[in-house]
């Protein structure tokens, strides 16, 4: 299991009231993790992005190489 730490936040009162709402079984910390956790990936997807296209082109460069040859790509 990992590490998990206590800490405080600070929320507006409607949020925070949508938030108790929608916990399932009112497990804030739950709910909040998995809100973040969805965030997290959300910030990601630009370097992900870039990455896979950048290992697309690279997979190109490859395959032009193997049928032309090194200098052609």
């Amino acid at each position: 299991m990992s590490t998990r730490t206590r800490t405080t936040v600070t929320l507006p009162d409607d949020l925070l009231a949508h938030a108790r709402a929608a916990a399932p079984g009112g497990n804030l910390s739950a709910y909040i993790e998995l809100a973040l956790r969805a965030q997290q990936l959300r910030d990601a997807a630009p370097a992900l992005r870039a990455w896979r296209e950048q290992a697309a082109r690279d997979a190109d460069i490859e395959e032009l190489s193997d049928v032309f040859g090194e200098d052609v790509a």
